[in-house]
């Protein structure tokens, strides 16, 4: 038997209305089309559901049976049915985003405030993650998204660029570098050649970001040099103001520079421009969720001064 949630709707707007003609405008469906739904029915329960007059409609003995059992399934359908859609609109509006632990603690915090503001049904799960564990994130399914630069185009995962970013010079407010050197540290721009004398840390020398960071260096005399490294971005803000020494990064550290005693000069002749990304599997489509997500996330990066220029 498989009596389908249309046929109860028929058999139920007959039973109650007692009128084939009635019954069908209630649901929508013509005289004939309701018809052919009830003896569809009766064909497959093998027993007739309804007496038919030229006057009226009643239920037989096996059609009063059956109306509580058609009553109670036709309601738990619907009962389930809206649960299923309400589901299924909560995990549209549900988004689970990784990126590193800087990106995490300095740039999500804003975004998720604004984000609450703008678009309270939205609900956004961050996972702090390092670098080399977002790929597989994603192409597992266990996060929505990822956010970072220097991502590969590899196979069944998709970048969509969401801006470019300069380099930055983070060096400490307080040190005793020589004065010239330190001086020139302290502007909004800073030149590659500016860093000659001035002690440098960094990222140990296989991150890609160093990479990209030692290649300008290298124009100065000063790629391969031995220098203190360290694995975290945080951890590299920290020691320079602690007067380590200076530091060049991503610019999205601003947001973690503002709670240390830093400076923060965008790096110049030439500026080096980092992409930045949002990745995902090939062919999921972005939600409305992950498109307010990615426009807040954006907008708050170009807030800060180095960027909005």
């Amino acid at each position: 038997m498989n009596v389908s949630t249309r046929q109860l709707q028929a058999f139920l707007a007959v039973a109650r209305l007692q009128s084939v003609t009635r019954a069908a405008e209630h649901i929508h469906l013509s005289q004939a089309g309701l018809s052919l739904l009830l003896r569809e029915m009766e064909t497959q329960l093998g027993a007739r559901l309804f007496d038919r007059t030229t006057r009226s409609v009643s239920l037989t003995e096996a059609g009063r049976q059956l109306l509580p059992v058609a009553e109670r399934m036709l309601s738990e359908w619907i009962d389930i049915s809206s649960r299923l859609d309400k589901l299924s609109v909560d995990v549209a509006r549900t988004l689970t985003v990784a990126a590193t632990p800087l990106v995490c603690s300095s740039v999500m915090p804003v975004v998720l405030k604004t984000l609450r503001q703008q678009r309270p049904d939205i609900a956004v799960v961050v996972r702090d993650v390092e670098r080399s564990q977002i790929e597989a994130l994603v192409l597992s399914g266990e996060v929505d998204m990822a956010l970072g630069i220097l991502f590969k185009a590899g196979s069944g995962i998709r970048r969509q660029r969401l801006l470019s970013l300069p380099l930055v010079c983070v060096s400490p407010r307080e040190w005793s570098a020589p004065a010239g050197p330190r001086r020139r540290l302290q502007r909004s721009h800073v030149a590659w050649a500016d860093l000659v004398e001035v002690p440098l840390i960094g990222l140990p020398v296989a991150n890609p970001i160093q990479q990209v960071i030692d290649q300008q260096l290298r124009e100065i005399g000063r790629a391969n040099e031995a220098r203190t490294t360290f694995n975290n971005l945080h951890s590299v803000v920290a020691m320079v103001e602690t007067g380590y020494g200076a530091a060049v990064m991503p610019a999205f550290v601003q947001g973690a520079c503002s709670r240390y005693a830093v400076n923060v000069g965008v790096m110049t002749e030439p500026e080096v421009p980092l992409d930045f990304y949002a990745v995902t599997r090939k062919g999921a489509e972005l939600t409305d969720a992950a498109n307010a997500f990615l426009s807040t996330f954006t907008a708050q990066l170009l807030e800060y001064p180095q960027l909005n220029r």
